[in-house]
């Protein structure tokens, strides 16, 4: 078999008698950015560090299609029911009392300690409805999302909407929903908000509990983001979460089933609406 030299020389390339690699053992070659500059280079060597550049490049090629895709996930991903929470930010979110205020300016503080890597859970509550915990939400994964680590992904599930679309898809061959589709995404995006728990069960003002199928599907979710960042909004209080015995020693199960809500309350902060009103109702004549 004819050596690399030997076919270099066949090829009539131009060729530097006067050095000689100590690595290879073969003679300096005028390679193509060496002519103009009268340099020569060993060929093999001249042909790895190309190669080396090369694979960089690809490399860094997947690298920031993965950081995009990740990036990306917020918007394409999500499940929104309120397409008005798309546009929240925080420079929107305008305080009308002190409690508000408050609420807001923790909300960044934690939105800059997930933009640092820490990682822990946010739950967002209040008993009235339409004070602004979405909106709160949404302002502090899009922050992480803009200014956290790139390859830190986002998602933001309407929890109401997601059990219709996977109970959509068991008569649906053709649904990509799934129950696996959503307890996979969920489980491996680095920060997740699930919003408006509660509310898939119809009405968070009576005692209704959570179809063990619900609380199934979330305690999955929850078993795999024991290592990750969640944030949870809710009009459902502590007691109805995780049960409680009246005045009168009876005993009222939770919402959800006790494993579920114990993954859920893991190193936890919370942002409480306790004095704030509804703001989306609009002036009615009557």
């Amino acid at each position: 078999m004819e050596s690399i030299k030997g076919q270099l020389q066949s090829a009539m390339l131009n060729w530097d008698s006067s050095k000689k690699c100590e690595i290879h053992n073969t003679n300096f070659l005028f390679m193509p950015d060496g002519e103009e500059t009268g340099e020569s280079y060993c060929p093999i060597c001249w042909r790895d560090a190309e190669t080396k550049k090369l694979s960089e490049s690809f490399s860094r090629q997947i690298l920031d299609a993965d950081r995009a895709k990740k990036h990306n996930t917020l918007v394409k991903k999500s499940i929104i029911q309120d397409n008005t929470i798309k546009f929240a930010t925080f420079d929107k979110f305008q305080p009308t009392n002190a409690e508000e205020k408050r609420n807001k300016e923790h909300a960044m503080n934690l939105a800059r300690r997930y933009c640092d890597g820490d990682v822990f859970n946010t739950w967002i509550q209040s008993a009235e409805t339409g004070v602004g915990k979405s909106h709160l939400a949404m302002s502090i994964i899009k922050s992480v999302n803009q200014f956290g680590n790139q390859e830190t992904s986002c998602l933001f599930i309407d929890v109401a909407r997601v059990m219709e679309l996977i109970k959509g898809s068991f008569n649906n061959d053709e649904s990509i929903y799934t129950e696996e589709y959503f307890t996979t995404l969920c489980g491996e995006v680095d920060l997740l908000v699930l919003d408006d728990l509660g509310a898939e069960t119809g009405d968070i003002y009576s005692n209704k509990r959570a179809s063990e199928y619900t609380s199934n599907v979330l305690r999955s979710i929850f078993n795999a983001r024991q290592d990750k960042s969640t944030i949870v909004t809710t009009n459902l209080s502590g007691k109805r979460l995780t049960g409680y015995v009246d005045d009168k020693g009876t005993n009222h199960a939770g919402m959800y089933d006790k494993k579920m809500i114990s993954r859920a309350m893991v190193n936890i902060e919370s942002i409480v609406f306790k004095e704030s009103v509804d703001k989306r109702p609009s002036k009615v004549g009557f």
